[in-house]
């Protein structure tokens, strides 16, 4: 599931609309950035040559990697908890949908993220929700995964105080996440309930801002609920990938690496995170005492090959269906 940008305006997303030269530029500098760390820093940063790598992940048993994948199905099946409680009659199969077609669009094209709410926005009016009920979706969807994110660091600052090894780099992503989290939502909370403050706002923005905040009031229960679930079992799908690979990696070090690739999912530097998050996971792990460099390169390469890589051909799936039976409807 990939974080997307709210709809700026509220308008009408176009999935029409063309990137220009420059924008296609960053999008190619993005991949090449992403490629390059992926080929060239990963094996360095990890200390596993790719060849031990492939043959590690090749050897992981069937019944294994379907275990992965049910593991991987079930937590973007907890995650329509929170996006059914984001939009009022989305059933769990369409949120499911959302979810998939939206990831594989983000994860592949250029300016993705705006190409997969555009595609999003027009599943959501085929199916009778109006603008403004997308626009809230979009908003708390994404405010509630940004929170999850910012959650974690949370979870590690018991473990730093204990004295887990940690770069000085990464120690202060931490604690700028930790400090990030109550601002985020002590801002998140002030705007809905108060969006004065913002100045003069459109009616349509206002509508938004108020229909989030009542879902907010009834639903964040279950907001909360499906963000958490979705959270758990990624990291229970990291921890297997490592297990099934021979890693070696205890469950304190798999949380502090889990928390650092949660939050560089959020930077966006290049598409989907790629090489950026498998190199930023991977340089995690092996602080580990005794850990295997080759099985953590190998867990960290499967648990992302999940998690961003599966989602490109399933979500792609899914969009030919859909667009082939909305055709078929006429």
């Amino acid at each position: 599931m990939t974080l997307v940008p709210a709809p700026a305006a509220l308008e009408e997303p176009s999935p029409s609309r063309r990137a220009g030269p420059v924008r296609l530029l960053v999008y190619g500098a993005g991949i090449a950035a992403g490629s390059l760390a992926l080929v060239a820093l990963f094996p360095v940063v990890s200390g596993a040559p790719w060849v031990a790598v492939a043959t590690t992940v090749e050897a992981v048993p069937t019944l294994s990697l379907l275990a992965l994948v049910a593991l991987w199905f079930g937590g973007l099946s907890a995650h329509t908890l929170t996006l059914t409680a984001a939009l009022p009659g989305l059933t769990h199969r369409r949120a499911l949908l959302l979810s998939l077609t939206g990831s594989a669009v983000a994860n592949v094209l250029p300016l993705g993220g705006a190409a997969g709410v555009a595609l999003n926005y027009r599943m959501t009016r085929r199916w009778g929700f109006t603008p403004t009920g997308f626009a809230s979706y979009t908003v708390l969807t994404n405010l509630w995964d940004v929170l999850a994110k910012l959650c974690l660091p949370v979870l590690v600052v018991p473990l730093l105080l204990l004295g887990l090894p940690v770069g000085t780099g990464l120690r202060h992503v931490i604690t700028a996440a930790v400090v990030a989290l109550p601002l985020v939502a002590v801002t998140a909370a002030v705007v809905l309930a108060r969006p004065r403050i913002l100045g003069p706002l459109g009616a349509r923005v206002e509508r938004v801002r108020a229909l989030a905040a009542g879902l907010v009031a009834i639903a964040w229960r279950r907001l909360t609920l499906g963000v958490a679930l979705y959270t758990s079992l990624l990291f229970l799908l990291l921890t297997a990938s490592l297990a099934v690979t021979g890693g070696h990696v205890p469950l304190r070090v798999v949380l502090l690496a889990f928390c650092a690739e949660r939050l560089a999912t959020l930077a966006g530097l290049t598409p989907g995170g790629l090489g950026l998050v498998e190199v930023g996971l991977a340089g995690a792990l092996v602080l580990a005492p005794g850990a295997d460099p080759v099985g953590v390169a190998a867990g960290a390469l499967l648990y992302r090959a999940l998690t961003f890589g599966l989602e490109i051909p399933v979500g792609g799936l899914l969009l030919a269906g859909w667009t082939w039976s909305q055709r078929a409807a006429g």
